[in-house]
């Protein structure tokens, strides 16, 4: 009979305790929920807030001074079954994961309670350890949230190193794709429609390599442009204003900067603003602008 009234006093202290965080959505410092909760014993409360907080269904946030802390109803991916010290450890451990000494400034907790709690968190598969691209910090991140690319590198990066060999692979895959797009436009008589059927988006290279399966890792469009805007810059394809990419000529291969007419002018260091010689006055600059 006890253990059932303790239970259903468990119950109910932990239905007073989300009612009190209902109503103040940002949360509430431990010692205001104290005050709302007075008539309940302090074991009652202490329970009833372990057991929500193990269950995910309140968080612990850090508060203004070391050691203090505010409750709140949960936001987010919070972890499950775990302790008040665990729950407050992983709150900031999001996408970008965070480092050791920034978890120990947030919770005020020692480096050695806290190395322990990690261990314990790792071994329970809750959390996991990344090491960062670009710096030797080892950071912390929930273990079912994919890491960002910040830390990893994203697709193109292996063991935090880039996969330079990939890349370039990739980059001649979509030069052939785009150049065969290109010459089978050129059966077309009307110049101007030859010229627009070579044209091709990121998203026609995205699903060319998907259904070839030429990469075994998934390449979203992001990626695409990003692998095509190195062909850009080599000066092996150009691309449009509204994003789509056709194949250069070998003839027409080289840097965007050569096709600008100053640079062959014969009266450059005599061409100035206000001056006889101008770019205001320039009959080849404003027939090479209005070609874009």
């Amino acid at each position: 009979m006890q253990m059932k009234m303790d239970g259903e006093e468990k119950v109910q202290a932990e239905a007073v305790i989300l009612s009190i965080l209902s109503v103040n959505q940002n949360g509430l410092p431990i010692e205001e929920i104290m005050q709302k909760t007075g008539d309940m014993g302090p074991k009652v409360r202490e329970n009833a807030v372990n057991s929500l907080l193990s269950s995910g269904k309140i968080e612990m946030l850090q508060g203004r001074s070391v050691g203090s802390f505010s409750l709140r109803l949960r936001r987010g991916t919070q972890l499950t079954d775990a302790t008040a010290e665990e729950q407050l450890v992983s709150l900031e451990s999001k996408r970008k994961g965070i480092w050791i000494r920034d978890i120990r400034d947030k919770t005020g907790l020692s480096m050695q309670f806290l190395r322990k709690i990690l261990k314990g968190l790792e071994q329970r598969k809750l959390v996991r350890a990344i090491k960062s691209v670009g710096n030797t910090k080892k950071c912390y991140i929930l273990h079912s949230v994919d890491p960002d690319d910040s830390l990893t590198g994203g697709t193109f990066y292996s063991d935090q190193q880039l996969d330079s060999q990939f890349v370039d692979t990739l980059v001649e895959i979509c030069i052939s794709m785009i150049e065969n797009k290109r010459k089978s436009a050129e059966n077309t008589k009307d110049i101007l429609l030859c010229r627009e059927l070579s044209f091709v988006t990121s998203a026609e290279v995205a699903q060319f390599i998907s259904e070839k399966k030429i990469s075994k890792v998934h390449l979203s469009v992001a990626n695409c442009e990003r692998i095509l805007s190195i062909a850009v810059l080599d000066g092996l394809l150009e691309q449009r204003a509204d994003g789509s990419y056709r194949a250069l000529d070998q003839a027409t291969r080289v840097c965007a900067i050569a096709h600008v007419p100053c640079v062959h002018c014969s009266v450059y260091n005599d061409c100035k603003a206000g001056y006889a010689v101008s770019p205001e006055n320039c009959e080849l600059l404003a027939d090479w602008l209005e070609m874009f």
